[in-house]
């Protein structure tokens, strides 16, 4: 009986030396602090980004003032959040209007501001300025594989009105505002 007591006791310590080099090994990778470092850089980032927002299409001019430029635009969409950093993004070029990143209170704010930008289209001065959310490198490059699905979609079923939401093309329905996945 002892015997037997002593095997499984060789086992189950052999064993737990073997699980305990797999964890220390593996977390040891995850916790190196480099990756730590980078894996709150990204949260802060994106965290940092959700309160921006982009706006394309505006005159550039020498000398302008671009908060004043912010205000207007926000005053066509009835809207007064608190802005700070307004500002050009991307170097000068002649002929080139670059586009202008400001940041605002809170996320929510951003998205208020994104529901209202559909009326710039009709407003007077304002139908070539677009606005959107300020994304990574890696968003903008999946949200134009959106749009060329989105495009695409929409050449091939022109009687279908189809949308992006939530990350994916969808076809929206004859019921009013219903989705259907596609």
């Amino acid at each position: 009986s002892s015997g037997i007591n002593a095997e499984y006791g060789d086992t189950v310590t052999s064993e737990l030396k073997s699980y305990s080099s797999v964890v220390r090994e593996s977390c040891s990778a995850a916790l190196e602090p480099k990756r730590i470092v980078s894996a709150v850089k990204k949260v802060a980032e994106g965290e940092d980004r959700s309160r921006n927002v982009i706006v394309f299409g505006m005159l550039e001019e020498e000398e302008e003032n671009v908060d004043s430029k912010v205000d207007i635009l926000m005053d066509k969409l009835n809207e007064k959040p608190h802005t700070t950093d307004c500002s050009r993004i991307g170097q000068k070029k002649p002929g080139v209007h670059r586009p202008i990143r400001f940041k605002v209170t809170s996320s929510d704010t951003v998205y208020q501001i994104l529901r209202k930008a559909k009326v710039l289209k009709d407003v007077e001065g304002f139908q070539r300025v677009f606005i959107s959310p300020d994304r990574s490198v890696e968003e903008r490059v999946s949200r134009q594989k959106l749009v060329t699905k989105l495009k695409s979609k929409r050449a091939a079923e022109p009687n279908k009105q189809f949308i992006i939401r939530k990350g994916e093309v969808v076809l929206l329905s004859e019921k009013k505002g219903c989705v259907e996945n596609v």
